[in-house]
């Protein structure tokens, strides 16, 4: 029964973080997908990952057993992501022509990437809470909070063709579905042995920080007006600390 009901918070965090985001386009489009204000949030969600991932799993895998261990994880999850992201395929995925479908081809791919990155994510979930309640939570909640630009990322070329609100949404919500695979990988790996605990929580951080760096800081610079995209990483890593403290 705890394995079910950690795997169904995995899966209701990713599809409800995307899914909002996809909600927040499909209700405030002129407004979000002005760059100002879409490099903000993707500065935020930067901030939030760096956060999670230096501030909260790494010292947590560090905690469960020798840090050794915990390192071992970290560069496994880059290196592992690293790869996943060069298998991405970034074309011939909508064989249509026309103004609408470059912008649903585009989003697929956007879904694409952003169901393969939500698997480390759902690691980081089951591997949390295996480490303590309020561990698990805490993580939970953070993700929640960083899907929210993954959604929007996806939902901003949907807007864009003549889909309606309902099916923006939708579509942006199922994009999160592979954070409760993570989320059960995690608590599987987790449960074997403090040792796989520590690189489970590991590799979590190391997967998101190499998408961290590799696409939504430079995204977030590409994009930003002033210092928008700053602003929003500073503020992304300060809720992150803070949030991190209640567990």
């Amino acid at each position: 029964m705890e394995l079910l009901r950690i795997t169904a918070i995995g899966m209701f965090v990713g599809v409800f973080g995307t899914g909002m985001g996809g909600l927040l386009i499909a209700l405030f489009r002129s407004y979000l997908q002005k760059e100002r204000s879409f490099s903000a949030v993707l500065g935020f969600s930067a901030g939030i990952m760096l956060s999670i991932s230096i501030y909260s799993l790494l010292p947590e895998a560090f905690a469960t057993a020798s840090s050794i261990w915990g390192l071992l994880g970290l560069v496994l999850g880059a290196v592992l992501i690293g790869i996943a992201d060069l298998l991405i395929p970034h074309e011939h995925l909508c064989s249509t022509d026309g103004e609408n479908a470059r912008f649903v081809r585009a989003s697929i791919m956007v879904g694409f990437g952003i169901a393969i990155h939500n698997l480390p994510e759902g690691m980081a979930i089951g591997a949390s809470f295996t480490s303590s309640q309020g561990f698990g939570f805490t993580i939970a909640l953070l993700m929640a909070l960083q899907n929210l630009p993954e959604g929007m990322a996806m939902a901003c070329p949907l807007s864009k063709t003549n889909f309606c609100g309902r099916r923006i949404v939708f579509s942006t919500m199922l994009a999160g579905l592979p954070m409760g695979i993570g989320a059960l990988f995690g608590v599987l790996i987790g449960q074997a042995s403090p040792i796989a605990l520590a690189i489970s929580l590991g590799f979590a951080a190391g997967a998101m920080l190499f998408i961290t760096f590799d696409e939504l800081i430079p995204d977030a610079q590409r994009m930003q007006k002033g210092h928008s995209g700053t602003i929003g990483a500073v503020v992304g890593v300060i809720l992150g600390i803070i949030l991190g403290q209640f567990h």
